[in-house]
């Protein structure tokens, strides 16, 4: 008789976002669950069921907005809001910017801030209030 040392469990979802459009969304996730060398059927039953509402849980949640895709280096070509010298010029050695994002950036961009820091390429953007922030890492 073979014994269980180790199974394979993986489920999928597709959903679509909207009746509207014919783009359909598709996620999957899949374990595999490794076996203690001595192990009983109900140990067998629980790590399955351990598994499947991992599995459940995670593609219950919604699932993360997809960033566009864009060059931070053309984000710095924008008019800033940020600390300047007397001439309407930006600081030499200024390490952060801002700006209005509410018509620079798509919802999803916008959505993705809201819930932290989006780093980038070199640099880190937040949101504080209604105002972009971007900042060259080091």
């Amino acid at each position: 008789m073979s014994k269980i040392s180790e199974f394979r469990i993986g489920k999928g979802l597709t959903t679509r976002p909207s009746e509207k459009e014919e783009i359909w969304t598709k996620r999957y996730l899949e374990f595999t669950v490794k076996m203690q060398e001595q192990f009983t059927d109900k140990d067998l039953q629980d790590a399955i069921v351990a598994a499947e509402y991992a599995i459940d849980n995670f593609l219950g949640q919604p699932a993360a907005p997809q960033i566009p895709e864009f060059n931070p280096e053309e984000l710095m070509k924008h008019e800033w809001k940020g600390k300047q010298t007397g001439e309407g010029q930006y600081a030499k050695g200024s390490t952060s910017w801002g700006w209005d994002f509410k018509d620079k950036f798509s919802k999803d961009v916008v959505t993705v801030l809201e819930k932290g820091p989006l780093t980038i390429g070199e640099y880190e953007f937040t949101l504080s209030g209604t105002i972009v922030n971007a900042k060259k890492k080091k």
